[in-house]
């Protein structure tokens, strides 16, 4: 049995994923305490959930690349994307 190497990268990956999962669960409950409308306290935990499964996404090889900003970079677009599509659900959900 060989250990995995270690990579370059993994310990951004990991910081980004680490800020997400804050800003997903510190962001809208702070932001509803200060009396923040409930529509831009659901856009910052969006937010983290866009920058937690990007870094998450990056840390194991989703998105390739050679540079490691570029690859957090790459799997952050398409953490976006994704994010995105829920996000404009809910926007349906709640304007309706």
């Amino acid at each position: 049995m060989t250990a995995v190497p270690s990579r370059k990268g993994t310990g951004l990956y990991t910081l980004c994923a680490g800020i997400g999962a804050l800003v997903f669960f510190l962001g809208p409950a702070l932001a509803l305490l200060a009396d923040v409308a409930a529509l831009p306290a659901a856009s910052v935990g969006y937010a983290g959930i866009m920058l937690f499964t990007g870094g998450i996404a990056a840390r194991y090889d989703f998105a390739t690349a050679a540079n490691r900003w570029l690859q957090l970079g790459k799997n952050l677009l398409v953490a976006l994307a994704i994010t995105l599509a829920f996000y404009l659900v809910f926007l349906f959900l709640y304007l309706l």
